[in-house]
């Protein structure tokens, strides 16, 4: 696994890269919805890629980072000295030990480039001149809260209380159970606006791009010009005034997937060839 992250003034973003031992690569992309540090994204992106690795059950995994201050300090080498970044280093640690036989090791960042691509894309996505170009994944981590026995209680915890933490907080058993199923009540109705605001979304989108679409469709016996092809276009004896267009040809078959195929004046054959690569000929 290869991971990266990306920040800078106007998004910030993770990149992982997974190679399988059948030589599969299985790429992931996260924009991450806060602003952070270098180094926060860095365990960010770390910590995106071993949660995939551990929903994937991948129990074996070699993780490679061009992050020197991460890498050294799950090596030993350096000591976590920052107190933004102790909560994920244990996060990331709880994680390592759902898998077994991991290392991690350091590399330049010339060969992560891969992961360091992904991760610029992904931070990139927050500028609005990139908003409508590119489909990325989401993402923000929120680690764990350790107490001082290093007994992580999960943020989600505090927000919908488990027994646990309703004991602390003094609910009885019953006030849980109420709160919780109120929770869960709201939960489908979260639910349900998200799908609500996906689908609207998405059918702006289509009535925008089809707003720009024009179809072209072609009756049998119409005359037609087709687009020359490349290799006649790279031929050595080409001319700058040379035409674009091959033709004119008759329309002989039409097909249901907006193919044509065409018959030349000398009863030569052309096609099937897609529509958009003809335009009518006015005689």
């Amino acid at each position: 696994m290869y991971f990266d992250g990306a920040a800078h003034r106007d998004g910030a973003g993770a990149g992982v890269i997974f190679y399988t031992p059948e030589s599969d690569i299985l790429p992931h992309s996260f924009t991450l919805t806060c602003r952070c540090s270098n180094n926060v994204v860095e365990y960010q992106a770390l910590i995106l890629g071993l949660k995939t690795a551990v929903d994937m059950k991948q129990l074996h995994l070699r993780v490679y980072g061009d992050s020197k201050l991460v890498v050294n300090q799950f090596l030993g080498i350096y000591d976590v000295k920052k107190l933004e970044l102790i909560p994920y280093y244990k996060y990331a640690r709880q994680l390592m030990g759902y898998l077994d036989n991991l290392t991690i090791e350091h590399i330049p960042r010339n060969f992560n480039q891969q992961a360091d691509s992904l991760a610029r894309l992904a931070s990139m996505i927050t500028q609005p001149s990139h908003r409508n170009q590119i489909s990325i994944c989401q993402s923000w981590v929120i680690p764990p809260m350790f107490d001082e026995e290093d007994d992580a209680v999960l943020p989600l915890e505090c927000q919908i209380s488990s027994l646990r933490i309703a004991i602390q907080e003094g609910f009885s058993e019953e006030d849980n159970v109420r709160l919780r199923l109120e929770e869960l009540e709201t939960l489908d109705e979260k639910r349900l606006e998200a799908q609500q605001r996906i689908e609207c979304y998405q059918a702006r989108l289509s009535k925008a791009f089809n707003k720009h679409v024009r179809p072209r469709s072609f009756q049998i016996g119409e005359l037609v010009l087709a687009v020359r092809r490349p290799i006649i276009l790279t031929h050595g004896g080409q001319k700058k005034f040379t035409p674009k267009w091959d033709g004119p040809y008759v329309v002989r078959e039409v097909y249901t997937n907006g193919s044509y195929k065409l018959v030349a004046e000398d009863g030569l054959r052309v096609g099937p060839i897609n529509g958009k690569y003809l335009k009518r000929y006015y005689a």
